[in-house]
């Protein structure tokens, strides 16, 4: 009897190690705003996201050394411009980018297709997790942007600004290399399959 309740409380104690990690990090894991400047942030800034990495995994792995013109950015240095701007911006909050990654460096580190596209997902998320970890209450925390006195809301205003700057421009370069935007040629799919209106 004593062996038996011996291994019940050995299993029990061995559930309580495992599960307690597991705990930890749900519990460290911040809440997303439901309302407010940071909820409809990340609400932009998820839309952007998916469309950005959509469109890079479009694009031909031959076409990422594509370029528009003389000392214009190429289709790969386009995507790190932008993957150099999540890692970058957030510096000025005290958030560093990950081991191994320098913004500044960032833009001419690769061609190759599967490494942007990675890189680029990588970016997204760690800008988001930036939001995510900045309470309401430090939004209009002083911080110095660009040398000049700022706040960490001026600071993810500007982050969405330069996404969508630059987001555009890989519209453009797309569609130069006849590659329609994923989310377009799902809404021209949907609205061929509806019934054709009838004419009064």
């Amino acid at each position: 009897m004593k062996k038996a309740a011996g291994i019940v409380f050995l299993a029990f104690s061995l559930f309580l190690v495992a599960a307690r990690p597991a705990a930890l990090q749900a519990q460290s894991q911040p809440v997303a705003p439901t309302a407010g400047f940071r909820a409809d942030f990340l609400a932009d800034w998820d839309d952007m996201a998916k469309k950005g990495v959509q469109l890079a995994e479009a694009m031909p792995a031959d076409k990422y050394t594509w370029r528009p013109g003389e000392g214009v950015r190429s289709v790969s240095e386009i995507f790190l411009h932008i993957a150099s701007g999540n890692f970058g911006f957030p510096r000025a909050l005290g958030i560093q980018p990950p081991v191994g990654i320098d913004p500044g460096k960032l833009e001419k580190s690769t061609t190759e297709k599967t490494k942007v596209v990675e890189i680029l997902k990588q970016s997204f998320e760690h800008a988001r997790q930036a939001a995510l970890n900045t309470p309401d209450a430090d939004l209009d925390k002083a911080i110095t942007l660009f040398g000049q006195k700022s706040t960490a809301r001026n600071l993810f205003y500007i982050l969405g600004t330069h996404q969508h700057e630059h987001f555009g421009l890989t519209i453009a370069y797309a569609r130069f290399n006849n590659v329609l935007p994923p989310w377009t040629a799902e809404r021209q799919a949907r609205q061929a399959q509806q019934p054709p209106k009838k004419q009064n």
